[in-house]
């Protein structure tokens, strides 16, 4: 089997298990994916500013700043309350943060977003296992 086909089949092998996982995940394990994304991304644009991969950097920079902006729209501000509004402004902070440091090439700007939403996944993932195993339905309810 050649380098190419095995390449293909692993790529192939990985997004169906990327669906799969969305797909059978409850509303706080989409969450808490999407930190993971959002900081694995920006962990790599660091790494391609760093090795001067300006394609590259772009290409991972706007991953998590689009992981950043459904974060930001999955926030409810009429339901939350001042919380939800604080989480909100905090994620358009990031999104404002992350895209001025790539065109500026500023690291520390992207390690700051980063040091935020580990932050953020640290307390998610402290959440209550009832809540966790939660479907949207049951949250729908809980007023």
């Amino acid at each position: 089997m050649s380098y190419a086909m095995q390449n293909r089949l692993a790529q192939h092998y990985a997004n169906t298990a990327v669906e799969t996982a969305v797909s059978e995940a409850t509303p706080h394990k989409l969450v808490e994916m999407l930190y993971i994304g959002a900081i694995k991304n920006l962990k790599l644009t660091k790494v391609f500013i760093e090795q001067r991969q300006y394609e590259k950097k772009s290409e991972f920079s706007g991953k998590g700043m689009s992981i950043l902006l459904a974060l930001k729209a999955g926030v409810d501000v009429q339901q939350g309350g001042e919380v939800a509004e604080n989480l909100y402004a905090l994620y358009d902070y990031c999104h404002r943060t992350v895209f001025r440091s790539v065109v500026r090439n500023d690291l520390a700007g992207i390690d700051e977003v980063i040091e935020h939403l580990e932050g953020l996944k640290d307390a998610w993932q402290q959440m209550p296992e009832e809540l966790k195993r939660a479907s949207k339905e049951q949250i729908s309810r809980v007023k």
